[in-house]
């Protein structure tokens, strides 16, 4: 006999918003910071003492957050900052945003990489969890993660050494899910470190949890206070993480977890063994992955109820960025990997298709996906709402110093003279050396596991150095808008239109769950849509992308369904939910 589960899916009728159609044509419009009121930027200070030569994540940017901060049904924004303080916008309606940081109490004066919004006391108000980081110098009293609780008046109170989780280390993003089944949120935080080896060259892994770039998980002891369970849970494999992901790897009902390494080091597909540890599958699961792994998300995309995996890499699409900067694999330091172990890599996009059977086909070239340069943050969704998730991809990098002119420069400077005369040339060279600056990338899913690029027609067309990045519907109107991070320029808010045009359906259903006291979000929920022979299939998790997260929503587009079948949800406890007849076009 079915059980009917504690979670309840709330179904309100949206009244659409609709106004006069979009004369571009795109997709997406920007939305200026005079008429918005968002004005941060993620603005470095540079300086011969600070470069990328000494800290290689100097560049990679800070991270998005969208939540309703006051329960008024508005998504407000959180925007993370590296060597300036975050940002914290109040959504008031009509695009108009209030910048209420310095009132709420959640000002920062440190290096922060990622930002996740969660209810971590489980009291109705979303909480803002800042991963802390910084540079070679930077004392360890600086490397603290923030935790700010909401005090539901928005206002918040700092309180991450109270919850254990100051972490320790570069910190690049964490993400919150219930990984032993005992009913609350634990934490697995991904982690980063400085070295004084070779990233890229092969050397024997570390696999015991002895190395300061190994991650790290969290249990919640049920009491607001959390424990470093890293070791007996398994998570002992190095790595320079840049993107994890929680999900079902497998379809058993239990979360597993895909982290993205940069660099040398494979990425990890730690899966759930039921027993509260995890086991690392990944070269069972991976013919080959991406080198250079930035950000990741993972989602369904041709609609079979299996899960599938994109991350990004460094590729150049044009000829010209192809001839000068570094593109390609080595062939002596490719084979001298694999004697130490480590699985097949190229420097690409990979988009990992599951086969249902345990293991994945990479399809990134098929897919037409595999070269968006410098990229850091993927999100599949489905911006015009006809049914299947499209691809959003982040991107640039403040100085290329992939630059064959400069790296060949850099090797000759290093042969003759002192250190501290070749850093003077190198340093000065570098000043030269423009940035990566491109456009974003938008990928529309034409359903037959093939994507087109749609960058420039739906509105992608200007170049930034863009990082974190995330979705949510800003003005209720039923599609997803956008919120894009960049540095040394103001964020990027891009309205969606697509409900605005007379010229194609764009139904939808949203999804908001409410679950029991321990996790009221009910995160880690699986909901399958049926309908007219179609599935569609969503794992519940707003942490995505590249340091960010999203709206605490799932959102499915219909195109001309006007019906759904069925709608079930498997909640993370284990039981289910079954609705019919269920009409399109409601939150």
């Amino acid at each position: 006999m079915p059980r009917i589960s504690t979670f309840i899916v709330f179904l309100h009728m949206i009244f659409m918003l609709v106004g006069c159609t979009n004369p571009s044509g795109q997709l997406f419009q920007p939305v200026n910071s005079t008429s918005s009121g968002v004005t941060f930027s993620n603005t470095l200070q540079y300086s011969d003492t600070l470069t990328v030569l000494d800290f290689e994540y100097l560049y990679n940017g800070a991270g998005v957050a969208i939540g309703d901060i006051n329960n008024d049904g508005l998504q407000d924004i959180y925007f993370s900052g590296n060597m300036t303080s975050g940002k914290l916008y109040l959504n008031k309606g009509d695009w108009k945003f209030e910048d209420i940081t310095t009132m709420s109490g959640i000002t920062t004066s440190v290096w922060v990489n990622g930002v996740t919004m969660v209810d971590i006391n489980q009291d109705g108000f979303k909480d803002i969890y800042l991963c802390v980081a910084g540079t070679r110098n930077t004392p360890a009293s600086k490397k603290k993660n923030l935790l700010f609780v909401n005090n539901g008046n928005n206002t918040f109170t700092e309180s991450a050494a109270a919850y254990g989780l100051q972490g320790t280390g570069h910190n690049i993003q964490a993400t919150f899910f219930d990984y032993d089944g005992d009913g609350d949120l634990d934490v697995y935080l991904l982690r980063n470190a400085f070295v004084e080896y070779s990233r890229n060259r092969a050397r024997p892994k570390s696999v015991r949890g002895e190395s300061s770039t190994t991650d790290q998980l969290y249990r919640n002891n049920g009491d607001q206070t959390f424990t470093d369970v890293s070791a007996q849970a398994g998570i002992l494999i190095e790595g320079f993480g840049l993107g994890v992901q929680v999900c079902d790897l497998n379809d058993d009902n239990w979360p597993d977890i895909y982290v993205s390494n940069d660099f040398i080091t494979n990425d990890l597909a730690y899966v759930n063994n039921q027993d509260g540890t995890f086991s690392n599958r990944a070269g069972q699961y991976f013919k080959h992955e991406t080198y250079n792994a930035m950000g990741n998300d993972v989602a369904d995309i041709n609609n079979d109820g299996l899960v599938d995996i994109v991350e990004v890499d460094m590729l150049p699409e044009d000829n010209l960025r192809w001839k000068i900067t570094i593109v390609g694999n080595n062939y002596d330091e490719f084979e001298n990997g694999l004697k130490f172990g480590y699985e097949p890599q190229y420097i690409r996009n990979t988009l990992q298709l599951n086969n249902g059977n345990g293991t994945f086909s990479e399809i990134g070239y098929l897919a037409g996906i595999e070269a968006t340069d410098w990229s850091w943050g993927p999100l599949l969704t489905d911006f015009d709402n006809d049914g299947f998730k499209d691809l959003f991809i982040s991107n640039g990098y403040r100085q290329d110093i992939t630059n064959l002119d400069f790296i060949k420069f850099s090797e000759q400077t290093m042969r003759m003279g002192t250190d501290e005369g070749n850093k003077i040339e190198r340093i000065a060279m570098l000043k030269k050396i423009p940035g990566i600056k491109v456009h974003n990338y938008v990928y529309k899913n034409n359903g037959d596991l093939t994507f087109t690029d749609q960058s420039i027609a739906w509105g992608m067309s200007e170049p930034s150095y863009s990082n974190g990045a995330a979705y949510g519907d800003l003005d209720n109107d039923g599609d997803l808008d956008l919120v894009i991070n960049n540095i040394d320029a103001e964020a990027t808010l891009l309205r969606n239109t697509n409900v605005r045009s007379e010229n194609k359906a764009s139904n939808f259903i949203r999804l908001n769950f409410e679950g029991p006291p321990l996790n009221r979000e009910g995160l880690g929920a699986k909901v399958y849509l049926k309908y007219h022979g179609n599935l569609q299939y969503q794992y519940f998790t707003p942490f995505r992308g590249f340091l960010s997260s999203i709206e605490p929503y799932l959102h499915f587009g219909l195109d001309s369904v006007q019906v759904i079948d069925s709608l079930e949800v498997i909640w993370p406890d284990g039981k289910w939910e079954l609705i019919k007849n269920v009409k399109a076009n409601q939150l």
